[in-house]
């Protein structure tokens, strides 16, 4: 950013709303260069010096909306009244004019498409979390305004599909994909995957299979490389988070009683506290300690060596969701173990957590309703940008 007629400091204060209605803020003072530009001292800052500014709500991680994420920007000189200069700032993530959306047996996909591109272009699913649609659907929208066809394959948690991750047939996810790669527009040879979460279990089921269709190049986020059990409301079910030809995979189980004491201390605190407390546990202690069973892992643990296409396995190192480096780690070695994977690549994200969303949006708060994140804001913040940019770069190598 830059300002004119100003030599000394200036204030800026910036502001934007979230998906859902809430407001964040923030302010600081900072110095001017020579030409006009304000010095950061991090070029995140912006982004993980956020306060989440709706008193009367727990506050929640950012969702951006889908079509643009608007702040307005107010800049003073320091000791000048506040509001000197004002400007309404839009970060447009696609091309402006909606999304459309294709349903299938067992899938939805909420398709954005690139500005006036000729012929055929590549083409990205984004396969979310737990999280759901609404969360990837920027990102999606941000891989469209870089000339990919992108779309968010929706599994669970929309209408007429599953409303928590348990049991999701495998076939669905393969429909999803070879929906996807028939739509007029799409180069079906220039397709990539973008899966992120729990996301990354179905889909590494789903390409490790003789059934996948072919694609160019796999990114999984925050990955696991085991399928686990079942996730639902309360305790966990006695049932495969995934099912092939409709019997289940075999899992890793969740060690939910490693979580007692922790859900026993947040109820206490939002029974006690004056103000909105979050109920998000830090899942990481049950998750971890289901690893520990080698007889169940090695059961449990998807054939990735089978994917041909070249990955990248991007994880913060601060997750407390669950051990997403170490089973990025895990994925990449077992496709080490079993052939050539020389353009495979593995990024980690030091003092970043679990979501690891489109850059330029704020990372102050860790934890939606259910989830805690983990992770620095200043650690995720610069972790969605470099994370950002190697998956740009991968993506233009493997389906250029």
């Amino acid at each position: 950013m830059r300002v004119g007629g100003v030599r000394g400091p200036v204030r800026l204060e910036v502001a934007t709303t979230d998906a859902a209605g809430h407001r964040w803020e923030s302010s600081g003072t900072y110095p001017v260069g020579a030409d006009g530009a304000l010095v950061f001292d991090d070029a995140e800052r912006p982004w993980w010096d956020m306060t989440f500014a709706d008193a009367g709500a727990v506050p929640v991680a950012f969702t951006a909306p889908d079509t643009e994420l608007r702040y307005e920007v107010r800049v003073s000189a320091d000791g000048a009244p506040p509001g000197t200069a004002v400007a309404d700032v839009r970060r447009r993530w696609g091309p402006g004019w909606g999304a459309e959306d294709v349903r299938g047996d067992g899938f939805v996909l909420r398709i954005y498409r690139p500005n006036g591109a000729p012929g055929e272009a590549p083409g990205v699913v984004v396969v979310p979390g737990s999280t759901g649609v609404s969360a990837m659907a920027p990102t999606a929208a941000l891989l469209a305004s870089h000339g990919h066809v992108a779309a968010v394959l929706g599994y669970m948690q929309e209408p007429g599909l599953p409303s928590t991750f348990r049991q999701i047939p495998v076939e669905a996810i393969l429909a999803g994909l070879r929906a996807f790669a028939a739509l007029p527009g799409i180069d079906p040879a220039r397709v990539g995957v973008l899966a992120v979460s729990v996301g990354t279990a179905a889909v590494l089921a789903a390409l490790s299979g003789s059934d996948a269709p072919p694609v160019g190049g796999v990114v999984v986020v925050s990955p696991t490389h085991v399928v686990w059990q079942a996730q639902a409301e309360g305790p966990p079910p006695k049932a495969s988070m995934l099912t092939r030809d409709g019997d289940d995979l075999p899992y890793v189980p969740i060690r939910a009683e490693k979580l007692i004491g922790q859900i026993l201390r947040t109820q206490l605190a939002r029974r006690f506290s004056r103000r909105p407390r979050s109920a998000a546990l830090e899942l990481l202690p049950a998750f971890r300690a289901g690893l520990s069973a080698a007889d169940a892992v090695g059961n449990a643990a998807i054939p990735v060596e089978r994917i041909a296409a070249p990955m990248l396995a991007v994880a913060g190192e601060a997750d407390a969701m669950w051990p997403s480096a170490a089973m990025a780690r895990a994925l990449l070695d077992r496709r080490r173990e079993q052939g050539d994977t020389s353009h495979d690549r593995l990024l980690l994200l030091p003092d970043a957590g679990h979501f690891l969303r489109a850059p330029v949006t704020p990372t102050t708060v860790d934890r939606n309703e259910s989830l805690v994140s983990g992770g620095t804001p200043q650690g995720t913040a610069r972790g969605q940008r470099t994370a950002w940019d190697a998956m740009l770069r991968f993506f233009t190598e493997t389906i250029p």
